[in-house]
């Protein structure tokens, strides 16, 4: 089997980047033949809402906003679910996965990031729970709904923070531990993030920062007793891990395309194979990997006119993030990682307006809370772009 310019185009994927960037493609190309292949089982939901799906009392089937089957008719795409991708021959352009082998005229990786753990001692690969698609959800709803009261969160970035305050919000205890000194250190300046610490606190939440998890047991009643770097014991009903994304690269790597912290990929999302696109959170553009909604958004209208024979090339503002934190209202436009600088913080209370700048006093990102949140759009217009 080789493959030739009349195969279909073959997207690995059945996340919000495929699925969008398929949308976007059916409106430039509505007969090109694609084939949809899927670990999971395609249907369509907001992955970001994982995260406060607790709050939103969400099962995980009222998580699903339509069944893969009727989004696949509705694109006109061929969905081969439940199956792994497991390699790429770029030269005979192959799509090698567990139900067989795929010709493909281009091929677009959409395969996403996962959660990174980080195993304390004598834990067992059971033990510690990750909550990144619906299938991890399912899971996670049922032991949650099986009685749990308490559980240990290993991670207070992002992810970690928006689940922290989705378990509160169920009535559910939380013992939050990272080494950082604060909540989000990665992406807010130390007032706000010692405020946000003090809220989880205010609202119930242990907090164990500058901390981490050396040795997790479990005793004979089913309990998990965690040893802390200090000597300190938790005891827990279950335990989340939350410690950061990492792009899925694997099966770029093996079609020997260029591989940094993601996908490396040009300003059309082309890969330094000319007929393998990525996109997402597994895609690393000229501004960095950027694991975010907007962000995916504009790779998947820009790769979706490139696929169609357009030549468009991406271009992206800054794009502010709203976190899904009841316990602070907050938004960021976090710097990228190779800016070096300071940040300048005003306000008080829960309300702060903070700018990151650079070596030369250019604003590179912000960080707003509580009502200052409304200022977005202001604070937006001062960043340069992403991309141009």
């Amino acid at each position: 089997m080789t493959a030739n310019k009349l195969d279909p185009i073959v997207v690995v994927g059945s996340g919000l980047a495929g699925y969008t960037m398929i949308r976007q493609l059916r409106q430039h190309d509505p007969s090109r033949p694609v084939v949809l292949v899927t670990a999971d089982g395609g249907e369509v939901y907001s992955k970001p809402l994982l995260s406060n799906a607790l709050a939103k009392h969400e099962t995980p089937d009222s998580l699903i906003q339509k069944t893969a089957e009727d989004k696949a008719r509705e694109l006109d795409v061929v969905l081969v679910s439940r199956c792994r991708a497991l390699s790429i021959d770029a030269e005979r352009r192959i799509l090698h996965t567990s139900r067989g082998d795929f010709a493909y005229s281009d091929l677009v990786l959409a395969t996403g990031a996962s959660q990174r753990i980080i195993w304390p001692e004598n834990a067992e690969r059971d033990w510690i729970d990750t909550v990144n698609n619906l299938d991890d959800y399912r899971r996670w709803y049922g032991k949650l709904g099986a009685g749990a009261k308490r559980v240990l969160l290993i991670g207070a970035g992002l992810i970690g923070s928006e689940f922290a305050d989705d378990l509160m919000s169920r009535g559910v205890d939380v013992d939050l531990v990272d080494p950082a000194p604060w909540p989000l250190s990665r992406l807010l300046p130390e007032a706000i993030g010692q405020r946000l610490a003090q809220n989880f606190d205010a609202a119930g939440a242990r907090l164990h920062m500058g901390r981490s998890v050396k040795r997790l047991d479990r005793d004979e009643a089913g309990q998990y007793v965690a040893r802390l770097d200090n000597g300190e014991r938790l005891n827990c009903d279950l335990v989340l891990s939350a410690v950061g994304l990492v792009p899925e690269t694997d099966l770029a790597a093996s079609a020997g395309v260029a591989i940094g912290r993601g996908v490396k990929v040009d300003e059309h999302l082309r890969t330094s194979d000319p007929h393998i696109f990525a996109m997402g959170d597994c895609a690393e553009t000229t501004a960095g990997v950027l694991p975010y909604i907007l962000p995916l958004m504009a790779q998947a209208k820009v790769l979706a006119r490139v696929l169609a024979g357009a030549e468009q090339r991406l271009e992206m503002k800054a794009m502010p993030v709203t976190v899904k934190t009841t316990s602070l209202s907050l938004v960021v436009c976090p710097p990228n990682a190779n800016v070096s600088g300071g940040w300048s913080v005003e306000g008080q209370g829960d309300d702060f307006a903070a700018v990151f700048r650079d070596s030369e006093g250019m604003p590179r990102g912000f960080a707003l809370s509580g009502t200052a949140v409304d200022r977005r759009s202001e604070f937006g217009r001062q960043m340069p772009a992403l991309i141009s």
